[in-house]
């Protein structure tokens, strides 16, 4: 972002500048991003028309070449520095090498994008595409976040132990998570095809109940102890009885 760049967004209401540093945040090192909508509307409490207003002024202003469109309700855009296109330059002169703007690979940094990336790529694992989150999963996905929360300090709570910081109760969510994705071949064929975060929510409990009722292979049995001996090891606590509680 340059100086006059940032000069624009600060004559904007601060949601301008604050999306835009996000935006630019999220760029890996090729300057292309993908971004789900609602990962900022959330963030910054602003409506999806609002994002998308915010969007169109910042690439008219920039001073950058942007290419930019929304799939699914995903951001998807590319930065390119005015700066570094190419050059044309005469036969007898040596073309000098492109300026490229370096930045590390983004990581997801809150645990609501980290369980929707675990999410993602549990949906592509079993249909070949990556999720779809619009309003409705978004809300799902806060949901069954909160459920675990709960889950996970009431058993912390049952085991007489002092209460978790919020690093440990993100990390002990997402563990849950993951325990529950990594074991939905367990389910029942209505259940196992119900894979909408709606969905999933709606039925949170009974398809923790069915995941700790139902037997398991030898092959599953091993995946199954690798993810309670993890859980195990970042709390001493073991959450395959989730859900389990009234």
């Amino acid at each position: 972002m340059n100086k006059k760049f940032i000069q624009h967004l600060v004559s904007k209401p601060n949601t301008y500048l604050l999306v835009w540093g996000y935006i630019y945040s999220r760029l890996d090192e090729e300057n292309k991003g993908a971004i789900y909508i609602y990962e900022m509307s959330s963030k910054y409490n602003v409506p999806k028309s609002t994002l998308k207003r915010i969007v169109d002024y910042g690439v008219s202003v920039s001073g950058f070449k942007m290419d930019y469109k929304w799939v699914s309700n995903t951001l998807h855009i590319s930065v390119l520095d005015s700066k570094s296109e190419p050059k044309v330059v005469s036969k007898r002169t040596k073309s000098e090498p492109n300026l490229v703007l370096k930045r590390a690979k983004p990581k997801a940094n809150t645990l609501y994008s980290k369980m929707i990336e675990e999410y993602d790529n549990f949906c592509h694992e079993h249909t070949g595409v990556g999720s779809k989150i619009d309003g409705m999963q978004g809300k799902s996905m806060k949901s069954i976040i909160s459920f675990l929360e709960k889950q996970c300090k009431r058993k912390n709570k049952d085991l007489s132990k002092e209460d978790l910081s919020k690093e440990d109760l993100e990390g002990n969510v997402l563990l849950s998570w993951k325990y529950i994705l990594a074991n939905w071949e367990k389910l029942d064929d209505y259940n196992r095809n119900r894979i909408k975060l709606s969905e999933i929510n709606s039925s949170l409990s009974n398809i923790l109940m069915k995941i700790k009722e139902q037997p398991i292979n030898k092959k599953q049995k091993q995946r199954y102890e690798q993810i309670n001996q993890a859980v195990k090891g970042a709390t001493s606590t073991d959450y395959s009885g989730l859900g389990t509680g009234k």
